[in-house]
């Protein structure tokens, strides 16, 4: 049995970042894919016509397709080359969207429905059509995510041809060399005026004693910044996870602000059905604390107990253990700290205007107003 836990997160950043862009890329491709279906209802009333203008433009729209496809691969291609740089090849790759299966294989495969060649064609034309989106849409997650790591371990990466960054220094032209630090930040939207300042002075600088001091203080100051912009990230990234694994997992949940986990803050979820009782989460960014416990609303100025409190508890006890490991299964391991058994303390009563609306709330609320009609 357990109320309040406490746990601590932890995970690897490159892998939580990457488990955090596969889920956003993922919902991208869902609304486009749920978009598409409401437009092809929205035609089918005129399918004659469509059919007409579809074999008028069947072959440049398979070709378009066809160089869309292309266009796609190569740039995973390319994205599969950085990431075996730094290390991550096999995680990244793992995560490719599976291409369709030939046009042969899919018309053996086809459902009973789709007895007719244009039926087969269309099909096959759209499964390669969302692995194409599929495939654009997590290279455009993914890119950003390999580049900041790349820019990261740029020290690592090139260890055999810098291996001391002062006697490398002497012999580069202090230009070249605040050209290639300041590379590993070009994407950042503003760069702080101490490291501007310090990269003028080094560029003003010539080869020698002074511009190895300088460029070795410039390195440590952008490595600085590219730490602290990981770890922005990794937080964002966390609210990212725990958005949506709460949604698999069934709950209905408050919407997580993407700064939860770096200005701290709470949210609140529960299943439907769970009546006045929802599960609340707080967040320390100071101490990376999570500390889970279950709520009651409650009107104002109540604060009767009930035998029903621990039994929340405990049904939130038994179900726990499946949100550790879901978030363990997407790279977000939470380490429990703390956990006090059901009924060691109150389940906190809360004033039900302070929290959010669930929609079977709203759903029970309507349906508990009195039905009234207008008399004629």
């Amino acid at each position: 049995m357990s109320g309040p836990t406490t746990v601590i997160f932890s995970a690897d950043p490159f892998l939580t970042l990457m488990s955090a862009a596969a889920i956003t890329a993922a919902l991208r491709v869902a609304e486009a894919h749920d978009a598409a279906a409401v437009l092809r209802a929205e035609q089918r009333d005129d399918r004659q016509q469509q059919q007409r203008l579809q074999s008028a433009s069947q072959k440049t729209g398979e070709l378009q397709l066809q160089q869309r496809r292309l266009a796609a691969e190569q740039d995973f291609a390319h994205l599969m080359s950085l990431a075996e740089t730094i290390g991550y090849a096999a995680q990244v790759g793992a995560s490719r969207p599976l291409a369709p299966v030939s046009n042969s294989q899919q018309g053996l495969e086809q459902d009973m429905e789709q007895d007719t060649e244009q039926d087969t064609e269309q099909a096959s034309e759209q499964a390669t059509a969302l692995y194409v989106h599929s495939l654009q849409a997590w290279s455009e997650q993914l890119r950003p995510v390999l580049l900041a790591e790349a820019a990261r371990r740029a020290d690592a990466l090139a260890h055999n041809k810098e291996a001391d960054l002062r006697t490398a220094s002497a012999a580069v032209v202090p230009q070249a060399l605040v050209a290639r630090l300041m590379a590993r930040i070009a994407h950042f939207a503003e760069i702080p005026e101490q490291i501007a300042a310090l990269a003028r002075e080094l560029e003003q600088s010539l080869p020698g004693v002074r511009a190895s001091s300088l460029a070795t203080e410039l390195r440590v100051q952008i490595q600085a910044l590219l730490d602290a912009d990981l770890q922005r990230q990794v937080q964002q990234a966390n609210a990212v996870i725990l958005q949506q694994s709460l949604k698999e997992l069934g709950y209905q949940v408050e919407e997580i602000a993407n700064t939860l986990f770096v200005d701290g803050g709470v949210v609140h979820f529960r299943r439907p059905g769970w009546d006045n009782y929802m599960v609340r989460m707080r967040i320390n960014p100071l101490t990376k604390n999570a500390n889970f416990n279950v709520i009651r609303a409650v009107a104002e100025g109540e604060n009767e107990r009930s035998v029903r409190d621990h039994l929340a508890e405990d049904r939130w006890c038994s179900e726990f253990p499946a949100l550790l490991k879901a978030l363990e299964a997407r790279g977000l391991q939470m380490q429990v700290t703390r956990r006090l058994g059901a009924g060691e303390l109150p389940v906190q009563l809360v004033d039900a205007r302070k929290l959010p609306e669930f929609k079977d709330e709203q759903q029970r609320a309507a349906r508990s107003q009195p039905i009234t009609k207008k008399l004629p």
